[in-house]
């Protein structure tokens, strides 16, 4: 396992959570680190240095060299590796840029524009990936000085398309309107947790017509002016969790 601090060190720990080895990677907080799903040995770290880094663990020495550097223009809170094939790497910095960057020589590839500004009391907002397609799913938190914005906008969840940016998507919980910091999906796509503050919301598919599953050429549609199918809430200060179906 990887864990990092404020003062730039990541921490190597075995699974029982003992410490194996430390060393400082970046030169302020670090915000993430994680394995490549499919190279054992590559690891990205992210940082509010602006950078997010790439090592090879085998080589990670008391002065270790990045075996690359990935400048941003802000703070950076996440590097995923895509959970596909572990190719592509999306970044999320904490303002409004989601970047891709492509294997093996991790160029950067595309930007897209994307609200998502850091905010003291907000869990960061941090784009991730479908597990089997190149889907970028990213909370969205409408800004005024954004390009595009319009009154009300709505505080989505944002599906984007890898290869060309475009949105497929967007739904949101129309019963309450929280902004979605994080958003998960199980190892086949098929139900997507979300976290909104001191909330959890459960989407399963949508399929019309009392289907009870899609066939094999139409594309998976969630629920989107419809509760989801789970609303699970946990009370301020602690208490029992309440699931309402």
């Amino acid at each position: 396992m990887l864990a990092g601090d404020n003062k730039g060190y990541v921490r190597i720990l075995s699974v029982d959570g003992e410490q194996i080895s430390q060393i400082r990677l970046h030169k302020q907080k670090v915000t993430h680190a994680e394995f490549n799903p499919r190279e054992p040995w590559l690891i990205s770290t992210a940082s509010i240095d602006h950078t997010v880094k790439l090592w090879d663990i085998r080589n990670v020495k008391p002065k270790p060299e990045a075996l690359h550097i990935l400048n941003h223009n802000k703070p950076v809170n996440s590097a995923y590796f895509s959970l596909a094939h572990g190719n592509r790497l999306l970044t999320t910095d904490q303002h409004s840029e989601l970047r891709i960057y492509e294997g093996p020589l991790w160029n950067h590839t595309r930007t897209i524009a994307h609200p998502h500004r850091q905010f003291q009391h907000l869990t960061p907002i941090k784009a991730y990936w479908h597990p089997l397609e190149d889907i970028v799913i990213a909370g969205r938190y409408p800004d005024p000085n954004f390009p595009g914005y319009t009154t009300a906008e709505l505080r989505t969840i944002d599906f984007f398309d890898a290869d060309t940016g475009k949105v497929l998507a967007q739904i949101t919980p129309h019963f309450k309107n929280g902004i979605i910091s994080l958003n998960r999906f199980d190892a086949i796509g098929n139900v997507m947790v979300s976290g909104m503050g001191w909330d959890i919301l459960v989407w399963k598919p949508f399929y019309p017509d009392g289907q009870d599953e899609k066939e094999d050429d139409e594309p998976t549609k969630f629920k989107e002016a419809e509760t989801p199918e789970h609303f699970i809430k946990k009370k301020r200060g602690g208490g029992k969790t309440k699931k309402i179906d």
